[in-house]
């Protein structure tokens, strides 16, 4: 599993007992193959074959469901098993408004505070997404723009609105890949996140808190028209 992807992970609530550590390993990998899509949306999870693969029994991959259910990226039905969620689109478009507003708030707090050593990091990363996008390695440019909003929400030190991004981001991976299919799109995303990071090392605060807030609209207008282009 993408080092990169494992790292969003939804805050799990304190009343509730963490699973055990076979589960994890399980949910860990069952969490990949729903991330590298090797389990679309809709798609049955097969509880005995995944536990032949992973040499466990069947419990740890229920468990792994389950605790991927409550994370937004399985559905489980009675009776029926385990399936990959189907994110509907309505929901992911308010995520999307919801991560603009997010994305905006962090890219103002940065221009105001970025460190060095920040700036440094976000700057290499727009880098290697430059090359991703010129070679067409859509995966490696996923995981970069995955990571590089991360590291921006990270960075902004607001704890609250860093869980509320990666517990809504993380269900929204179940879709955004699609974003990315042509090569367009991702040169698109990366000046954007060219133009957001000069704002933010400018210190301009209300430029970049808009830019921001631009830019996650635009990653919804990018996944309409992939999903657009698709149903000709």
């Amino acid at each position: 599993m993408s080092k990169r992807l494992s790292a969003i992970a939804a805050p799990s609530p304190a009343e509730e007992p963490g699973p055990s550590p076979l589960a994890a390993t399980v949910e860990a990998e069952l969490e990949g193959m729903i991330l590298r899509g090797e389990l679309g949306p809709g798609q049955h999870i097969n509880e005995l074959a995944l536990a032949r693969r992973l040499g466990v029994s069947r419990g740890p991959v229920r468990e792994a469901a389950r605790a991927l259910e409550r994370q937004g990226l399985v559905t489980v039905i009675l009776n029926r098993g385990a399936f990959v969620r189907e994110l509907p689109l309505e929901e992911a478009m308010a995520i999307y408004e919801l991560n603009a507003l997010l994305l905006g708030y962090a890219a103002g707090r940065l221009a105001a505070s970025i460190t060095a050593a920040q700036a440094l990091e976000l700057q290499a990363m727009v880098q290697e997404m430059e090359e991703a996008a010129r070679d067409e390695q859509r995966d490696v440019f996923f995981d970069l723009n995955v990571r590089f909003h991360m590291r921006q929400m990270a960075f902004a030190g607001n704890a609250p609105a860093e869980a509320v991004y990666l517990a809504h981001t993380r269900k929204l991976l179940l879709l955004r890949r699609r974003s990315f299919e042509t090569g367009a799109h991702m040169g698109d995303a990366n000046a954007e996140h060219r133009q957001i990071l000069d704002a933010i090392l400018a210190g301009e605060v209300e430029q970049a808190r808009a830019l921001g807030e631009r830019h996650g609209r635009a990653g919804r207008a990018r996944l309409l028209s992939a999903i657009t282009a698709s149903e000709r």
